[in-house]
């Protein structure tokens, strides 16, 4: 009886040793596949990465050259955020050049957003993402659609105490502060007062003007009236401080 039972369940021992076969000669073979892509797209980072630290343009054929391996990394791992986001980096430099007509400016611009778009489905929390997206699609002068907005609120959020992040949030903002969401607004606000505590003379360069420290504080008071209990995740407590300061130091108006 025991000796029975035992040959009817080989078959069921057999098929489960087979499975862990198959699930070994798939790592094994993911594992390859990532190991080849990372082959490819290793140096075309690194090279990418040493002519921003150099700031030294590329010619076309190391564009090419560049793009070609992460295309082939890209199709040995196609899930890989990191590839995805310098395709993005990649094509968005095509957008400095002064030789792109307006078709081919569109179509480099589009091309970098893509890439971004899906690196951020695979990484939605990576701030420099969003901030890079939002500034794409700033250079295409996009900056009324909800997608912009989203990409500034996102890079906010994901990245608060990041100073880069900061920075272009805060610049690309009020550039196109007119253009915002209040949402997009509020966000750009708390990412400004953030930065007034991280790195106020940086801060206050992009602002630039007393002028423009009065649009915003005067659109920050209406903003919160707006929200329930002011909406904010925090008081805003350096920037108000900042704007109180601007009033304190501004001259009254002489007596009639």
């Amino acid at each position: 009886m025991t000796r029975y039972h035992n040959l009817s369940r080989a078959p069921l021992v057999r098929l489960f040793l087979a499975l862990i076969a198959l699930a070994l000669v798939y790592a094994l073979t993911l594992a390859a596949r990532n190991g080849l892509a990372d082959l490819y797209a290793r140096p075309a980072k690194n090279y990418l990465q040493d002519r921003r630290d150099e700031d030294i343009a590329l010619t076309e054929t190391e564009w090419q050259a560049i793009d070609v391996n992460l295309r082939r990394a890209l199709d040995l791992a196609p899930n890989d955020p990191v590839t995805l986001t310098e395709l993005a980096r990649l094509h968005r430099i095509q957008l400095e050049s002064e030789s792109l007509d307006r078709a081919e400016f569109e179509r480099s611009g589009e091309s970098s957003i893509e890439y971004y778009e899906q690196a951020a489905v695979l990484r939605p929390t990576w701030p420099w993402g969003w901030s890079s997206l939002a500034e794409v699609r700033y250079e295409l002068y996009q900056e009324t659609g909800t997608p912009y907005h989203q990409a500034l609120i996102h890079a906010a959020h994901f990245g608060p105490w990041e100073e880069h992040v900061q920075r272009l949030v805060a610049e690309l903002g009020f550039d196109t502060w007119a253009s915002l969401s209040a949402d997009a607004r509020q966000a750009v606000l708390n990412t400004i007062d953030r930065g007034l505590r991280r790195q106020p003379a940086e801060i206050d360069a992009i602002i630039g003007s007393e002028q423009g420290w009065q649009t915003l504080c005067r659109d920050m008071l209406p903003l919160a009236a707006s929200r329930p209990n002011g909406g904010r995740p925090d008081n805003l407590s350096s920037l108000r401080g900042h704007c109180e300061s601007l009033t304190a130091q501004s001259p009254s108006e002489p007596a009639n």
